[in-house]
């Protein structure tokens, strides 16, 4: 399956059975400007491999029927698709096994955004999209499994917000959130889907990128974050 769009980016194959960890790897590469392609299982790995060329593949280990090793070392062992680096990503130890098989790094799970993407950088010289970043002081509510958690945002993009707090959620957790933004003109709540994509320590918190959210709400994001950043 393909995501992003075609032309002179690079291409990266992103291979995982759960889906919700190849959102949670797409999320991770949001900002960057790179061409993704996802496969479910190591046949469709070697199937979309062979076809599409990409320039890296990020291969997770426990998928069924064909495990990531496994692909690896038919990837690894033709011609089309020998040279294309490929990093493994399991939460076992494995690391001995999937350099055998012919992997050029390996990456224990759980991983986050800034650890993600410095591996990927190892390989390609991905360029992210800057962002605009404004600081604040708001009161937020995320909702997860049931429970309600309130916080204080730190600072907002039109992507994604970090929260100050010792509740720390897992990365790739998903959050409900509902936050008002100070002096809004339109007075619209700010309601959606977000997932964690790193933690961090000054101050104490996680940072999240918005996963689900209206084009009304992502305006009203975008417009107060362009405003404040102006000084208006």
């Amino acid at each position: 399956m393909e995501r992003g769009r075609t032309g002179s980016m690079h291409k990266i194959l992103l291979v995982d059975d759960m889906r919700s960890f190849l959102d949670l790897e797409a999320t991770f590469l949001s900002r960057a400007e790179c061409h993704l392609l996802t496969a479910s299982t190591g046949l469709e790995a070697i199937r979309v491999a062979r076809a599409e060329r990409p320039d890296l593949i990020v291969l997770d280990i426990e998928m069924p029927e064909m495990n990531g090793i496994q692909a690896c070392r038919i990837l690894k062992s033709e011609a089309v698709t020998s040279h294309i680096p490929v990093i493994v990503l399991t939460s076992m130890q494995m690391e001995d096994e999937a350099r055998r098989a012919g992997a050029n790094h390996f990456l224990r799970k759980p991983i986050d955004e800034p650890t993600f993407l410095a591996e990927v950088k190892r390989f390609l010289p991905i360029v992210e999209r800057t962002e605009t970043r404004v600081s604040l002081d708001a009161p937020v509510t995320l909702w997860r499994d049931g429970d309600t958690f309130e916080v204080r945002l730190v600072n907002l993009s039109r992507t994604g917000f970090y929260v100050e707090t010792l509740q720390r959620h897992p990365i790739g957790a998903r959050l409900e959130v509902s936050f008002s933004l100070p002096e809004d003109p339109s007075g619209r709540l700010v309601t959606g889907e977000a997932l964690v994509v790193r933690h961090g320590d000054d101050p104490p918190g996680f940072g999240c990128r918005f996963r689900q959210v209206s084009s009304g709400v992502r305006l009203v994001v975008e417009d107060w974050v362009e405003r404040v950043a102006a000084g208006r």
